[in-house]
């Protein structure tokens, strides 16, 4: 049998020099759907499990990944992205007139809002950065920087998820919960972030929170400042 691909004579079901089905179907809607889900969930299922684990025990998760125990797991810049492409679609839905999705803020907080999945990229170097600083007594440096990259573009998938979560209860909410809706917001992301400091820095309850909190206000600083810089250089 002659492979389609490199041309390279084989037998069996997958031609030994790259790789492709001795079987290679014709081009249809069917097929291109096929691949659309398998390029996105894979054949094992990478894509759920990892969010799954990822929501159950992100501690588990990143101890995993970081422990060389990746078989199974989505790499975590890909899962990044495709919950991104997810919040992007989502993001773009307003509710009913009146509800929280339909306020009209500053000008800062309108960008922000709009851009919030590229922001979400952006910044994730500087939670490292965020993280670095907050737990530096803590043991910050048993990790490099690559480490708590990836580490925390787990932690902006979480956040990704939340955000979900609560989107459809900004299309229906009066916007007078506004404050409410945004408070409660912070505070549910604030839970996963100290579950996983707290897994990776074990040390005294108030500690650890000061730290998270430390941190966290530091990622939204860092945020900021950024979103700002770039409204500045584009003139917005």
């Amino acid at each position: 049998m002659i492979c389609k691909n490199c041309g390279t004579e084989f037998e069996g079901n997958f031609c030994n020099h790259c790789g492709q089905k001795s079987t290679v179907e014709r081009l249809t809607w069917k097929s291109v759907w096929d691949n659309i889900l398998h390029g996105i969930f894979h054949v094992d299922n990478t894509f759920v499990k990892t969010t799954r684990t990822l929501v159950v025990h992100p501690d588990r998760l990143i101890s995993d990944y970081f422990a060389g125990r990746r078989k199974g797991y989505m790499a975590p810049i890909p899962l990044l992205a495709v919950w991104c492409v997810i919040l992007l679609f989502f993001g773009h839905i307003e509710g009913g007139a009146g509800t929280i999705s339909t306020i009209e803020g500053s000008a800062t907080h309108n960008w922000i809002v709009e851009h919030y999945t590229l922001l979400t990229i952006v910044t994730v170097p500087f939670m490292v950065l965020a993280v670095k600083i907050a737990f530096r007594k803590a043991g910050a440096a048993r990790y490099n920087w690559v480490e708590y990259l990836l580490g925390c573009c787990y932690l902006s998938v979480l956040y990704i998820l939340l955000s979900l979560v609560l989107m459809p209860i900004g299309w229906v909410l009066d916007a007078s919960y506004y404050t409410v809706y945004e408070w409660t917001s912070m505070v549910l992301c604030l839970l996963p972030t100290y579950w996983a400091a707290y897994s990776f820095f074990p040390d005294k309850f108030w500690k650890t929170l000061g730290r998270t909190l430390w941190a966290s206000v530091l990622y939204l600083l860092f945020s900021v400042i950024i979103a700002v810089g770039v409204m500045l250089i584009i003139g917005y």
